[in-house]
């Protein structure tokens, strides 16, 4: 499996009353980082809309380690492979870059969709091009 990694900051308006990344705000942090490694990868979700392809997620595991704060400077490791016939599972893990701290650790496991149908990942060529 092939990483990939984006690095972001968490801004002020992501903290709950703690002071402290809220857990709904790592939901989207982990989005961006899978739509971040698709569109390296050749995937461009409108395109495939258009073309009938949705990729949807099916269920997401979060394990929460440590808590982000303003301004603490991240990245986020993506990667994935394949499970079964349907599924693309995308393992991420969210690091604070000032200490190397492991933030959170993800399973992220998503199907294909065409023409209203579920379809193997790896009978669509840029799925198929990072599965291997």
């Amino acid at each position: 499996m092939q990483k990939f990694s984006i690095e972001l900051d968490v801004r002020d308006y992501e903290l709950d009353v703690q002071g402290i990344v809220n857990n709904s705000v790592y939901q989207n942090y982990l989005e961006h980082a899978r739509h971040e490694f698709l569109h390296h990868h050749g995937i461009d979700f409108v395109d495939f809309a258009q073309n009938n392809i949705m990729l949807v997620v099916k269920t997401i595991e979060m394990n929460f380690k440590n808590s982000l704060v303003s301004r603490d400077k991240f990245k986020i490791e993506v990667s994935a492979e394949k499970e079964g016939n349907l599924k693309v599972v995308f393992h991420q893990d969210i690091i604070r870059l000032a200490d190397n701290k492991a933030i959170l650790s993800a399973k992220v496991t998503g199907v294909a969709i065409k023409n209203g149908r579920p379809v193997a990942p790896d009978t669509i060529p840029q799925i198929e091009g990072f599965l291997s």
